[in-house]
């Protein structure tokens, strides 16, 4: 048995443990596509993947980036969490966090059992909203003063890293974005830069001061999700209505392909967020408990 950092190649394994566990666990909220979504940006991801290893085969991994420890169905029991939740502590701190923040789905006593016995306590929760189908929403209004454009081809993807994440400033769960995955991001085949959506002032057009990103993603089913991935604005232009604008716009697009229901997450601390949500018709559908575990703190020998 041994755990060890991520290397490309390891994908396959990965996708199986998340294959098997999504049968067995049932996860609220989550669907298949996700698991394709959160593979395909793991080899830049900004803080780091771990995973465990057991007869050369991989049974477990944690990606800190997506709150997410898990061991496959078949090897529970046995150590596996333990060790990944010590390297992704140590991950953690080489990027500078105070804490290892994980998903504890409530409706398996096995992982709060595991949680509470390694010292993780619980902090927040981040919440699935759902917009219904039939479900209207006014037209997007810009602000005066201001303009909007789409992902332009020659963008200095290092500035907007900068931006992207001066647009978090403030957020629960600060965007942790790096050059090498936006690129990454950006190179995939179902990159749709037009549901990326700039917006800056008409005296500065190329200076964005807040963004908006959306995507589809099928159901189970096969049919057409949208969703509202990142909504971000500079502190300095808070409170004019760029985020009602930004949010509007996104349903419109996502709609305008094809998409039925309408999705988003949202940190129940954020107050501003969850408010625009729900005056724009959104309902909590889902929520998903996150527990925190100080870098430095002592994961006991057995649990």
């Amino acid at each position: 048995m041994l755990v060890r950092q991520f290397r490309r190649g390891d994908e396959a394994g990965i996708r199986a443990v998340m294959d098997a566990s999504f049968d067995a666990d049932r996860m609220p909220g989550a669907t298949r596509q996700e698991i394709e979504v959160a593979i395909s940006r793991m080899p830049a991801d900004p803080v780091g993947v771990v995973v465990a290893e057991e007869a050369g085969e991989i049974v477990g991994y944690c990606a800190p980036r997506f709150d997410d420890l898990t061991v496959h169905p078949d090897h529970r029991r046995q150590g596996h969490g333990r060790r990944l939740a010590r390297a992704a502590q140590q991950l953690a701190a080489e990027h500078g966090l105070d804490e290892l923040t994980l998903f504890v789905p409530t409706h398996l006593s096995g992982s709060i059992e595991f949680a509470r016995a390694i010292g993780l306590r619980y902090s927040s929760s981040l919440w699935l909203f759902r917009l219904p189908a039939d479900r209207a929403v006014p037209e997007p209004v810009l602000p005066d003063g201001y303009i909007s454009h789409a992902w332009p081809d020659d963008i200095d993807v290092e500035a907007f890293v900068a931006f992207a994440n001066d647009a978090w400033e403030g957020h629960p769960t600060p965007l942790h974005l790096t050059p090498e995955l936006a690129r990454l991001v950006a190179d995939l085949p179902d990159f749709d830069p037009h549901g990326i959506r700039f917006v800056a002032l008409e005296n500065a057009p190329g200076v964005p001061v807040a963004f908006a990103k959306t995507e589809l993603r099928p159901d189970d089913d096969g049919r057409p999700i949208g969703w509202i991935g990142q909504i971000g604005v500079l502190p300095e232009h808070r409170g004019v209505g760029l985020g009602r604008w930004l949010l509007r716009w996104g349903v419109a697009y996502v709609r305008g392909r094809g998409a039925g229901t309408v999705e988003l997450a949202v940190e129940a601390a954020n107050d501003r967020a969850l408010g625009l949500y729900l005056r724009n018709g959104f309902e909590p559908a889902v929520e998903w408990p996150h527990w925190v575990l100080p870098v430095d703190a002592l994961i006991p020998a057995s649990v």
